[in-house]
């Protein structure tokens, strides 16, 4: 008996490792700052052949941008966009103001306007689902921006790695930022077993108090018995 209660402790061990169980999938671009997200392009970062662990769920996703800066002073944005896909391997960019002596640009998420989307060389295949993200603007103090995914957007880059394997990141700079790399995450855990096969803590625990209440009563029969 003692063995038995062994065995059902070493089991609830066990479990509760298991449950606990969790991977981070780590990516990076090439180049790792996306040229300093210069304010005449327009960037996908297309991340192919992602792998979520076996038995394991996405439960969230997060951006971090090191040391991003603003060029000047200006109300500028940066738009951020999780897509399905992208046209381009890897890193691609595509010129939004052609004019390069011109520093001031407009200020336009070109993920949404539509001006450049019927380009043959524009970076997303029309019909592909896009799902904003944010947009941020920064002072010329460079800070580390950390984005943590909504649950909606969890869902959604599930959904777009279930489609084929993959997903792709849009990046829109209005105007230059300057940034010492950027990194993204996606974190999984542990699916949970289905009810029937794995019993509630509450049954757990009252299989292991019957277990030992019998143990101390076939103990008590045997010192009486002697």
């Amino acid at each position: 008996m003692k063995k038995l209660l062994l065995s059902v402790a070493a089991l609830l061990v066990l479990c509760a490792s298991q449950s606990a169980k969790a991977d981070t999938l780590t990516f990076t671009p090439n180049p790792v700052d996306l040229n300093d997200l210069d304010h005449h392009m327009v960037y996908t970062w297309k991340v192919s052949g992602v792998n979520v662990p076996q038995g394991q769920q996405i439960t969230g996703a997060r951006i971090t941008i090191k040391n991003i800066a603003n060029w000047n002073s200006g109300e500028n944005r940066l738009f951020i966009h999780l897509l399905d896909n992208a046209k381009f391997a890897g890193v691609a960019s595509f010129t939004d103001d052609p004019n390069t002596s011109n520093t001031n640009v407009n200020i336009d998420d070109d993920f949404v306007d539509p001006r450049y989307h019927n380009q043959s060389n524009w970076l997303v295949a029309n019909g592909t689902a896009d799902t904003f993200l944010t947009s941020q603007s920064f002072t010329t103090t460079p800070v580390n921006f950390v984005y943590n995914f909504t649950a909606a957007q969890v869902n959604a880059l599930f959904a777009y790695i279930t489609n084929g394997g993959n997903f792709a990141l849009g990046f829109d700079p209005d105007c230059h930022f300057f940034n010492d790399g950027i990194k993204f995450e996606i974190f999984t855990a542990n699916v949970p077993n289905p009810p029937t096969s794995t019993p509630e803590p509450a049954t757990l625990a009252l299989l292991g108090t019957g277990l030992a209440g019998l143990y101390a009563r076939r103990k008590r029969k045997a010192n009486r018995a002697a």
